[in-house]
């Protein structure tokens, strides 16, 4: 019930279900020492949800944070190893150059760092932002596996059919009613993982990852 409050009130707020889903997932997680957030966008909401384990030294690369960079060609700033922690979340979808970009975010994680990612699988499309793929586990794993990192934890953010259903028209109905609607899919989802708990993870909004060198 814990979390299904936490998500019908994100959802509340205008995120959509995918999001609401991610931001509970990273409640889960810690920031800790240099931590650079990799394409989150200006002011990303999400790093208020995870907690802190010390002093964090906090660096928002992003085009609109003012960076000058091609995440297609270009190389990260930091030399290997740099960071404690990368934030890597909702970015690699829109990069065409896709494993490039996932090289340099694992050669600048420090040993002993890590690396917190997220891509979206069920969501839609967004044309206005160079929107190139959608990954599977099976391959941000073989992705991954080609960075050299050797410690991959790789999550289905899920919940069912009925919720990968509402995600991809609740965020067209006016805000009072998503919260009632989502609760309804969210229960017709619990009914039916009890019936087809073998079918639990075919559904999933998204993955998350996690790297610990």
């Amino acid at each position: 019930m814990k979390n299904l409050t936490f998500l019908a009130k994100e959802i509340w707020k205008g995120k959509s279900v995918t999001r609401s889903f991610l931001n509970l997932r990273l409640t889960q997680e810690s920031l800790s020492g240099k931590t650079i957030d990799v394409g989150g966008g200006k002011n990303p909401d999400y790093i208020s949800f995870m907690k802190r384990k010390d002093v964090v030294e906090f660096v928002n690369f992003d085009i609109k944070a003012g960076a000058h960079i091609n995440f297609e060609t270009d190389t990260l700033p930091g030399v290997d190893g740099e960071y404690d922690t990368v934030l890597f979340l909702n970015v690699m979808e829109h990069i065409y150059n896709y494993q490039h970009i996932a090289n340099e975010v694992v050669r600048i994680v420090k040993p002993g760092g890590q690396l917190i990612g997220f891509v979206p699988f069920l969501m839609w499309y967004h044309p206005d932002h160079s929107d190139f793929f959608r990954y599977t586990d099976e391959a941000l794993l073989k992705i991954i596996n080609k960075t050299g990192a050797d410690s991959v934890v790789i999550e289905s953010v899920s919940k069912g059919p009925f919720v990968a259903a509402v995600q991809m028209f609740i965020i067209w109905f006016p805000r009072f009613l998503r919260v009632p609607l989502f609760i309804s899919f969210y229960f017709l989802d619990y009914v039916f993982i009890k019936i087809r708990p073998e079918h639990a993870q075919r559904y999933a909004l998204g993955y998350f990852f996690k790297i610990v060198k």
